[in-house]
């Protein structure tokens, strides 16, 4: 029987995405208005019938005991999936994990941006290159970025007789798996341009922009949302409330949301609340986020925050306070300490992050992890372009 076993590998750490990525990988960032971008990383695996998954990762965090407790595992048409730490990810673990593993085929790529790839389908292309050793696929998307990233597909005596040269020369890299690659392609090996849905993310507006793109597309929202293989498992439980003052129009709104303000051309995500008298426009707010009444959100990325415990006086404060006003809606505002990472005028308030009644925060700013009330307990204004960080 032909298996075929999906290595999905992170892309190189940097601070780009300042708070979505910096206490957990890319894999465990929020996506889509209910997923996580693990999600369509299991996703691809599923649909695609594939025999194992190994889904390496470079930070020390909850993403293992997410995938160990995901609910399509009780479906037996899910894959074994296995988690491993990119701290322990050196050439020889990476022998051990294919001869474990031991399937006929082996399909690497940068798993780690949210994408809708039909493995099944390029197996089926390889399979029919009777010669090939190994394929080269360049996604080809709407981003012409995308072309930069490649999935692999190698027969597992062309993957181990890389990995033992690599062995016997004890060669070392900072992304096994781009050396993997790399020496393929100087063996010389077929290459093919594929389209497909893959979304990489880079910066703040990036992340804004694509999750964004993907609401307002009837054709990848349908793509998504209506496949028996993409679960979502960020905790909710219940259906969304919308009080009798609730206004929202051209927005997404997921389970388990209390919805009393006005909601206009937004993303709201599991957990929410959103207070009388409050506006969110144009915005992302992920998972358990409280708005105070009368505060008003506009062109903002508010950052998930830490569900909080029932017996925690503090999980009852608002995360954006009454009255507050964060964002602006002047156009091509850009950070002064972060100009790579927020511009366009978007702004970002950090995880677990509170600001406080009456604040105001100006367009392209960022307020670091958890370090609103510090600054705000002696300044109500962060203006445009500025920063609250540690």
């Amino acid at each position: 029987m032909d298996d075929f076993t999906i290595i999905s590998y992170p892309g190189t750490k940097d601070e780009s995405l300042l708070s979505l990525a910096e206490e957990r990988s890319k894999y465990l960032m929020p996506f889509g208005g209910r997923f996580r971008i693990v999600d369509f990383t299991i996703r691809n695996s599923a649909s695609s019938g594939a025999r194992h998954t190994i889904i390496y990762n470079n930070y020390e965090d909850e993403l293992e005991s997410y995938v160990e407790n995901y609910g399509p595992f009780k479906d037996k048409k899910f894959p074994a999936i296995k988690v491993v730490s990119r701290g322990y990810s050196d050439v020889k673990f990476c022998y051990n994990l294919v001869m474990d593993s031991n399937t006929d085929y082996y399909i690497i790529y940068n798993g780690d941006n949210p994408s809708i790839i039909d493995f099944s389908e390029l197996i089926d292309k390889y399979k029919k290159k009777k010669k090939s050793g190994a394929m080269l696929f360049s996604m080809k998307t709407s981003s012409r970025e995308s072309m930069a990233y490649t999935i692999l597909i190698t027969n597992q005596k062309s993957l181990l007789a890389v990995i033992n040269e690599a062995m016997d020369e004890d060669r070392h890299a900072p992304n096994l798996f781009e050396m993997i690659i790399n020496a393929l392609i100087n063996r010389g090996i077929r290459r093919e341009v594929l389209h497909a849905h893959y979304w990489p993310i880079k910066s703040i507006p990036d992340y804004y922009r694509l999750n964004m793109a993907l609401m307002r597309s009837r054709d990848l929202f349908s793509r998504v949302f209506d496949d028996p293989a993409m679960r979502g498992f960020i905790p909710r439980a219940g259906v969304a409330f919308l009080g009798k003052h609730a206004r929202v129009a051209g927005s997404f709104i997921s389970d388990n949301c209390v919805i009393e303000g006005t909601v206009q051309n937004s993303i709201i995500f599991p957990g929410v609340g959103i207070d009388e008298k409050a506006t969110v426009r144009d915005s992302i707010v992920l998972p358990f986020n409280r708005i105070g009444p009368g505060a008003y959100v506009v062109k903002s990325v508010i950052d998930e925050r830490t569900p909080p415990r029932q017996d925690d006086p503090a999980g009852v404060r608002h995360t954006i306070g009454s009255r507050c006003h964060v964002g602006s809606e002047h156009e091509q505002l850009k950070s002064k300490d972060y100009p790579r990472s927020i511009y366009q005028s978007i702004t970002l308030i950090g995880k677990d992050s509170l600001i406080p009644d009456g604040a105001r925060v100006g367009g392209a700013c960022y307020v670091s992890s958890g370090r609103g009330d510090e600054f705000f307990s002696k300044s109500k204004y962060l203006y445009d372009g500025l920063s609250v960080v540690k």
